[in-house]
């Protein structure tokens, strides 16, 4: 059978490599002893699939990997065991079971939201990222491989919200992931800073959610899996 996995990647972990999760997930899997299946051949690995990769430096409220066992096992056993032996963290919030024949997360994950944490800002420069959704274009110098480039990050933009608090704001963005644009965290973070609010005034960055964007609607992982 196969599981699909939502889990939480604390702030405690947030400069772990995408490498050094997936053996902290099969640690935790074996110390577990959950019936996870192998691969076949000589060197054999747990039929493990992460999400998408959680870039160094971010934490991450809801995370995803699919998982096959060799035998039955209720989500919510696989939940109980999972948490008692991740380390500080890691959390598991809930397990499904899934098709055989199900997409891969990868093949569904379109879409991601990333929320900046920030030091109160003037109501003028609030205003200019709300305006940001208003702009024909967002050229950004590329981060990504090709750089030395620049590219229109505002086709990959399609939801901003600004929550002001006491002592901080907070702005969440829902972006492409893939086409027509992949839109990078710090990618993001530029375009802050051309509101007027540089790399020095944001407390925290996270990834919120990762999403199966269709048409103007975004569903999580496992909520997609129960429409297909």
């Amino acid at each position: 059978m196969r599981l699909r996995v939502e889990y939480r990647v604390g702030p405690e972990l947030r400069f772990l490599a995408n490498l050094d999760m997936i053996h902290a997930m099969e640690r935790a899997l074996r110390r577990a002893r959950v019936p996870y299946a192998l691969s076949e051949g000589f060197n054999p690995h747990i039929k493990l699939s992460l999400g998408t990769v959680l870039p160094v430096g971010l934490w991450g409220e809801r995370e995803y990997f699919d998982i096959e066992l060799k035998s039955e096992m209720s989500g919510e056993d696989f939940i109980h065991r999972l948490n008692a032996v991740f380390p500080v963290g890691l959390s598991a919030l809930q397990a499904v079971a899934i098709a055989p024949s199900a997409p891969s997360i990868m093949g569904l994950v379109n879409a991601a939201s990333y929320v900046f944490k920030v030091e109160k800002a003037d109501e003028a420069i609030l205003h200019q990222v709300n305006m940001i959704m208003n702009r024909p274009e967002l050229v950004v110098a590329s981060r990504g491989k090709k750089k030395n480039r620049t590219k229109d990050l505002r086709p990959g933009i399609h939801k901003i919200t600004v929550m002001t608090e006491k002592q901080f704001d907070i702005i969440e963005i829902w972006v492409s992931t893939g086409e027509p644009v992949n839109v990078r965290f710090d990618e993001l973070a530029d375009i802050l800073g051309a509101c007027g609010i540089p790399a020095g005034h944001v407390i925290d960055v996270w990834r919120s959610g990762n999403y199966c964007q269709v048409n103007e609607q975004f569903y999580t992982p496992l909520e997609q899996v129960k429409r297909l």
